[in-house]
């Protein structure tokens, strides 16, 4: 559990920090998806009465959901005519 609160925390500083929305989609949804899938695991192991085949669900939908949410986002961003970061 302490290591999805960590990448939850870097979701945050990422979305905070980053420059663009780009940037900023493309950190909430590596970030918040590892951090969610460890956060599920540790609360499979942590209780007894977890069921497994609802934690598994779970993990399947955040895995299938999160990445395209982040992708449709920067879709739209970039259809909108969103400035990007330029170094």
């Amino acid at each position: 559990m302490a290591g999805g609160c960590f990448f939850v925390l870097i979701a945050t500083l990422g979305t905070l920090k980053l420059p663009d929305v780009y940037c900023r989609s493309h950190a909430l949804g590596k970030a918040m998806t590892l951090g969610i899938l460890l956060f599920l695991i540790g609360y499979g192991l942590r209780t007894p009465e977890a069921s497994w085949l609802k934690l598994s669900l779970i993990l399947l939908f955040q895995l299938l959901t999160i990445p395209v949410a982040s992708h449709l986002f920067c879709l739209i961003a970039y259809r909108k005519g969103a400035r990007r970061w330029m170094s």
